[in-house]
């Protein structure tokens, strides 16, 4: 019995080290159909990282200067790295002449991606795209320097209570119903942003009204009530101003 069962763990060890890639065996290869992946990105942008974030999507430019690679991956909230899952990588160099990076420029380790460029020490713009869902986006900072983020449509950051962007000291901009936000200089481990929608800002505001309304009428009832109570009391004779008549050897209030 004990041997089915060490057969039995040896087994669904097995099982789970072959189910994922970044187990004991390693990372695994890249995935080559998805890093050529057509994407068309907008190279046009002088911030050292831009990206434009859609509704399940973000498509990231870098302006890379003396390099010969970059190092890409993902943060969770415990703090443990793991390389990005990215498609379409290509490469500008500085004339304009854009190269689809491949499989053999893409070397995984189990916390990291790194991307080599097309030769040593080079200066262009490397792009990407990859998945997101949610209000959020978050992702560390590969390089220092000025940024730029243009966020969905409907996507604003200007309620705190409701949104959040870090770091500060950013400035924004609305243009087609898109905002971008834009730091100078961002030198912070990791950039993070969470947004709501304009529709959003409308039901916020209606729940702290239905709220107040609420409010406010559970207080008028409980006035009322207490005037209802004050009233009966006094219909009984219990609330009597006494004044000096503590003193005085005679029956209690409301006997006499």
């Amino acid at each position: 019995m004990n041997r089915r069962l060490v057969l039995g763990v040896v087994a669904l060890a097995a099982l789970v080290t072959l189910a994922g890639c970044s187990s004991i065996l390693g990372p695994g290869e890249p995935d080559a159909e998805a890093l050529g992946k057509d994407v068309t990105y907008d190279w046009e942008t002088e911030a050292n990282a831009t990206f434009d974030i859609n509704d399940t999507r973000y498509e990231a430019v870098y302006r890379v200067e003396n390099r010969s690679y970059l190092e890409l991956y993902d943060r969770d909230a415990l703090g443990t790295e793991s390389p990005l899952e990215i498609e379409g990588l290509k490469f500008q160099f500085e004339n304009g002449t854009v190269r689809n990076l491949t499989a053999d420029d893409v070397e995984l380790s189990r916390k990291r991606m790194n991307v080599s460029f097309p030769g040593e020490n080079v200066s262009g713009k490397v792009a990407f795209s990859a998945p997101r869902n949610g209000k959020s986006f978050a992702l560390p900072t590969f390089l220092s320097g000025s940024y730029e983020v243009t966020l969905p449509e409907s996507a604003r950051v200007s309620v705190p209570i409701l949104a959040q962007v870090s770091p500060g000291g950013y400035d924004s901009t609305l243009r087609n119903d898109r905002v971008t936000l834009t730091w100078d200089d961002v030198e912070q481990r990791s950039l993070s942003i969470r947004w709501y929608l304009e529709r959003d800002l409308w039901i916020f505001g209606g729940l702290v009204i239905l709220a107040l309304l609420i409010g406010t009428g559970g207080t008028l009832y409980y006035l009322r009530q207490i005037r209802q109570l004050e009233n009966r009391r006094e219909e009984v004779g219990l609330d009597v101003d006494t004044g000096d008549d503590l003193d005085d050897d005679g029956p209690p209030p409301g006997m006499r």
